[in-house]
This record gives structure tokens, sequence and C-alpha cells, in this order.
């Protein structure tokens, strides 16, 4: 799990997806992410707001190549105190994303 808050890319590195919605970007400010990007028109669908915490989790999806994202809760400033002792400063690790998701989706389903 990881704490982030998201903005949308502005840059033409990244396509635009069907809805000509750019992706949005996390920036991990406590735990380890392993990736930290989420499709923007799934991003507005669901009502989130750039700018706000957000606890996140990793997972790999059956038939898509890669470490998807997942927003579990949007989080407080107080409770972000908490998690960031608990998860540690921020890590991107995109190493080793395929293991650890599968270790993620795993513990998730315990």
């Amino acid at each position: 799990m990881f704490v982030a808050k998201f903005q949308q890319v502005q840059s033409d590195k990244f396509k635009s997806d069907k809805n000509g919605q750019k992706p949005f970007i996390g920036e991990v400010l406590a735990g380890t992410s392993h990736g930290s990007i989420i499709n923007g028109t799934m991003f507005q669908r669901d009502g989130l707001l750039p700018n706000k915490l957000y606890a996140c989790e990793n997972y790999k999806e059956e038939g898509f190549d890669g470490v998807q994202t997942r927003i579990i809760a949007e989080v407080s400033v107080v409770e972000f105190m908490s998690l960031r002792t608990a998860l540690g400063a921020p890590v991107n690790d995109y190493s080793n994303s395929e293991v650890v998701a599968e270790t993620a989706s795993a513990s998730a389903a315990e």
C-alpha cells in the first residue's frame, strides 16, 4: 500500500484514452509504489480529485501486461501522518513490479 496525490498528465508523450482523457500520475508520498498511473476517464468517473491524498495499492490484472493502480480511499492529513509512519518514506520501485503485484493480489484475496 502507498499514499499518493494525483495530477493529470499534460505531456504529449502519453496518449489520450478513447474519451480524450490523459492519464493521471500519482506522486507517491508514503509507502512503496510499483506504478501510479490511472486512466483519466476512470479517475474522473469515480469522482476523484487532483491533489487529494489517496491510499492506493498495486495489482496485476489478468490479460493486462503491467501493474495496475487501485485507489482504496481518500486520506485526511491526520490519517496521512499515521500512514507515513506505518508505511515509511515514499519509494518508487518499478524494477520488480510484476512479482510484488502478484503478491499484493494474493494478499487481497485472503
